[in-house]
């Protein structure tokens, strides 16, 4: 095995470890030969070759056949070349080159679950390699990678390689079902076009896009959990060669590897932002039981304030009061807020009257409907029977809703009705409907993360989130339906029997 000194590009050979080998080269360069080869590329070009990983270019006619190339980037570039004219083999010489091209087809194939398995981290980095190595295991001009956007629908082009002008088709999109990729997804089945000039299937958007043409396709769904999330599409077989049933079982085995990355990035995604919560729950229940101390603080001297002012005769801004107990308010609900989403808790049950729960609310609310001519009105059941319910939990759970509803509303014909229910035989449901600005489809998948606010800088993120968890600790559930324009409405549903939900 051969390591060329970038700096002086003198050839030096070394023998294959499990370790890392350090040398130094005769000009003083210090030479690094990884032991956990990132990815084997067999190199059949007659004269330049770059890596594919550090883009370091190497003179192919210093090597002789079958040299191993130990790249300091970790890259094993392997030189093998053939004879252009496959009619000047006799039959022994043909099966000898059979018998390479399946090593080759093998090898791509191991390099493939060894990139997988191995410690890259950069999707960016992992991916491109995976596809060069479909690209040369199917003897193909291009490869690239297109996902389904969960966000804005479609498919975006994440990961091209050899493909001219490639930096054109960065975040490049097909509709839903567009472009044989797009058949290929929706269908979750594979797809092989050899002209794709005579398939009605194909968009040229892409072509069009980056002035390349492209004559043949195979496509190959990317499956995870019986969802597929986007393709694996390969493009343009050399030598004016067609796809067939051979590549197709090539292209299966590498999907399915791509899936399974795809499937580790997204586990680890999750794992990270798990440990990010944690750790933001455990900064947030020392930082909101601290702020609660000085609420304590702030109570007990709004509350002396008030009863020196009412036994004294200085005039002080009734306005300036208010808006001093409204912010304390605020403040008092995010730490509130915080505390409860921050740990686990059980419910602390007591009969209660739904009704009068959310009469309360109504009642504190209904200043700040009248401020902004917001019409509130208040529908009780008829012969409700007391629940075992946590009042103050679900207290918060209705204040924050009735809250958002009223913030949702702008225009002075506004209204907010929130009725108390039957949901079915053994649930209990608070409605609270408005009918503001609504929300779109995206919104509606995230309103119930942490720290998602459609409200921008005045919302906190809390609210609906800590909404969920005590309705959930209930053994409840809660509910929405939205459309842009349209208002929303949110269903609190909670049975009439306590239920234990450890």
């Amino acid at each position: 095995m051969m390591i060329e000194c970038p700096k002086c590009e003198k050839r030096n050979e070394v023998t294959k470890t499990n370790q890392n080998l350090e040398l130094s080269c005769k000009c003083g360069e210090k030479l690094v030969v990884l032991p956990w080869l990132l990815y084997r590329r067999i190199i059949t070009e007659q004269q330049h070759v770059k890596c594919p990983l550090c883009k370091r270019d190497y003179d192919l006619k210093k090597y002789r056949n079958d040299t191993e190339i130990a790249c300091s980037c970790g890259n094993l570039l392997v030189v093998q070349r053939y004879a252009n004219d496959i009619a000047e083999f006799d039959g022994r010489r043909k099966s000898d080159q059979v018998h390479k091209l399946l090593e080759i087809e093998l090898q791509g194939l191991i390099d493939t679950s060894r990139l997988i398995h191995s410690s890259i981290s950069d999707v960016n980095t992992l991916f491109p390699l995976i596809i060069q190595i479909a690209s040369d295991v199917l003897n193909a001009e291009g490869s690239t990678i297109v996902l389904r956007d969960k966000e804005k629908g479609g498919l975006i082009f994440k990961y091209i390689i050899n493909v001219k002008d490639n930096s054109n088709l960065a975040s490049f999109r097909l509709a839903e079902g567009e472009g044989i990729a797009g058949e290929c997804v929706k269908n979750k089945s594979a797809i092989i076009v050899n002209n794709v000039q005579s398939d009605s299937r194909f968009s040229d958007r892409a072509d069009r896009q980056t002035c390349f043409t492209t004559r043949s396709i195979l496509c190959m769904p990317l499956i995870i959990d019986n969802k597929c999330i986007g393709a694996l599409e390969v493009i343009n077989k050399k030598d004016d060669d067609i796809f067939n049933e051979h590549d197709l079982l090539l292209a299966e085995a590498i999907a399915c590897q791509i899936a399974i990355a795809i499937h580790n990035v997204q586990l680890a995604e999750e794992a990270l932002k798990k440990e990010r919560l944690a750790a933001i729950g455990q900064a947030v229940t020392g930082v909101a039981h601290c702020v609660k101390n000085v609420l304590n603080g702030l109570e007990g001297g709004m509350f002396i304030l008030k009863k020196a002012i009412k036994e004294s005769e200085v005039k002080i801004s009734e306005q300036g009061l208010l808006m001093l107990e409204r912010h304390q308010g605020r403040l008092k609900d995010l730490v509130l807020d915080m505390l409860t989403y921050s740990k686990e808790r059980e419910p602390e049950y007591m009969a209660s009257n739904l009704n009068e729960i959310t009469a309360s609310v109504v009642e504190l609310m209904q200043t700040k409907a009248d401020e902004q001519k917001t019409l509130l009105k208040f529908h009780p059941m008829k012969d409700l029977e007391d629940m075992a319910i946590d009042p103050q939990g679900i207290y918060r759970c209705i204040l924050n809703l009735v809250s958002n509803a009223l913030d949702a509303c702008e225009d002075e014909n506004s209204a907010v009705d929130i009725t108390v229910k039957p949901f079915n035989s053994h649930q209990v449901a608070v409605e609270i409907k408005d009918n503001g600005c609504g929300m779109d489809e995206a919104a509606l998948q995230s309103i119930f993360k942490l720290f998602y606010s459609t409200k921008g800088s005045k919302g906190t993120g809390f609210g609906l989130a800590v909404t969920q968890k005590i309705v959930k600790e209930h053994g409840g559930k809660i509910e929405v339906r939205s459309k842009p324009g349209e208002g929303a409405a949110f269903f609190i549903c909670l049975p009439r029997q306590r239920i234990k939900t450890a």
